[in-house]
This record gives structure tokens, sequence and C-alpha cells, in this order.
């Protein structure tokens, strides 16, 4: 097993984008294929993979309900405001 990669930060990147579902299938699986030739690669793998699964079981919290009325009520209000001037800006062209 190697335990120096001389391309460990597009490693990290590309497993990065496994975990975020962005890599192509191909990708994916060369990259699975080949990572437990490599000790960083590996390493990097299963650091990611465990920081995920901490940041994930952490989180429990949810958003106030009154935050997000808040932002429904501003958001629309946004809305309606920019339904009202399209049609006032159009009059004037």
């Amino acid at each position: 097993m190697k335990t120096n990669c001389s391309h460990q930060s597009d490693c990290l990147k590309l497993i990065q984008r496994i975990l975020d579902k962005e890599a192509t299938a191909e990708e994916e699986s060369t990259f699975l294929a080949n990572k437990d030739q490599c000790l960083p690669c590996k390493e990097g793998h299963e650091l990611e993979l465990a920081l995920r699964k901490a940041l994930k079981s952490s989180c429990h919290s949810k958003c106030p309900s009154s935050l997000i009325d808040s932002l429904r009520l501003k958001i629309s209000s946004i809305l309606l405001l920019i339904l009202l001037l399209i049609p006032l800006f159009c009059w004037f062209i």
C-alpha cells in the first residue's frame, strides 16, 4: 500500500464530489477500486465519511416556525411588489 499520494488534494476533492453525488459513476468506481492501495486516500475517505456522519447526527435543531412565517411574509411582500411594479414599468416603456 502506498503511504504517499502525489495528487492528494485532487483525491480529496474527488472524495467530496463522490460523497456529494457529483462525481460520475466511472470516477466513483475507479476511486473506490483503487483507494485501498493508497493509505492517504483511504484515510481521507474514512475521515470525510466520519465527519459527515458526525455532522448529520449532531444537527437536530429545526428552524423555528416563527422565522419561517416571517420569511414567507417577506417573500410574499416582495413578490406582490414585483407584480405591481412590472406592469407600471412596462407602461412607461
